[in-house]
């Protein structure tokens, strides 16, 4: 972590221990004559109230830094983009459908950093209630935040149905195409596989159904293109905000993270989640590389920490989040 990083994220106590020490040094000052003196006094007490003012009024409660750490974002956010928050907005309405939210993630999201809290535990020889106690309170006090985007609020009906492509007589997943692919990618990209509107495209270039059929082996095969969608209330929803269309069906009935069955509806035969009351699904615009709520479960509302409003750093990165 840069030392930005770290000033940025100062505890309160923190905080408070060095407005105290700032203010001590301004009054242990005040009466000395020698402009030197008087000129440290005004710049302590000056950082006091600056202090005072961003980390105990603006950070909790209206605006914050914070720090892309993975992938999971792209394109929209890159690693090591800095953004700004919002922290306000969801104190006066609630998220809606595209918002990009951070959030506290749930213990089930860090599996683990669970674990090792729980080894931590049994390392010092705890039982019982005392061992319940120290790893509620270590989980909670190492949760990470997370940054995704709403995809699914509270009444929604919400599937997924993953894309391929069938070239002859087989199906290859984004994955698959991805190696087949590799030798499209653009030269500073990553060889991201989107299919839209019948369309293979790899880091946003169109690749041919013929060169297609070529790079997977069937030559001259007939290739049809089938596009993973996400459906909002029955009506997929466009997202040009994404690296890829999903890779995989949701809600996941099998597999080692099934969806809670729970949340399921069946419509026509078609199993659904209807989002319940506090609950949002929030995915990554990375969509295959993305651990979000489609594994670990929908997130409570009280988690979320506020709006991703604007990326600030680095300079060449400036921009609105949408």
């Amino acid at each position: 972590m840069s030392i930005t990083e770290r000033l940025a994220n100062l505890s309160i106590p923190t905080v408070i221990i060095t407005i105290i020490v700032l203010l001590a040094l301004r009054f242990a000052l005040r009466k000395q004559k020698h402009q030197i003196a008087k000129s440290i006094a005004e710049m302590a007490e000056s950082l006091a109230w600056a202090m005072g003012l961003v980390f105990l009024i603006i950070r909790p409660f209206f605006v914050q830094a914070f720090f892309i750490p993975s992938a999971s974002m792209h394109p929209t956010l890159l690693e090591h983009d800095h953004i700004l928050v919002n922290k306000l907005v969801y104190r006066v309405k609630e998220p809606k459908l595209g918002d990009v939210v951070v959030f506290k993630a749930p213990p089930e999201a860090t599996p683990d950093m669970v674990q090792e809290v729980v080894k931590e535990a049994d390392d010092r020889g705890l039982s019982g209630e005392e061992r319940k106690q120290y790893i509620a309170r270590e989980t909670r006090c190492r949760e990470k935040d997370f940054i995704k985007r709403v995809i699914g609020v509270p009444g929604d009906l919400v599937r997924i149905t993953p894309g391929y492509v069938i070239v002859g007589e087989n199906q290859y997943d984004h994955r698959y195409l991805e190696s087949a692919l590799r030798g499209y990618a653009s030269p500073n990209g990553e060889g991201k596989v989107k299919l839209t509107n019948g369309r293979v495209l790899v880091d946003g270039k169109l690749v041919s159904n013929s060169e297609v059929a070529a790079a997977v082996g069937e030559a001259n095969a007939r290739v049809k293109v089938v596009p993973g969608a996400v459906y909002i209330n029955g009506k997929a929803i466009r997202e040009p905000y994404t690296a890829e269309d999903p890779d995989l069906p949701y809600p996941m009935l099998a597999g080692p993270r099934p969806t809670d069955p729970e949340w399921i509806v069946t419509k026509d035969k078609v199993p659904e989640v209807k989002i319940p009351k506090g609950k949002l699904l929030v995915m990554g615009d990375n969509r295959n590389d993305s651990n979000d709520a489609r594994f670990w479960g929908l997130l409570d509302r009280q988690r979320v920490l506020g709006k991703a409003m604007f990326v600030f750093w680095p300079l060449t990165r400036v921009k609105w989040v949408r």
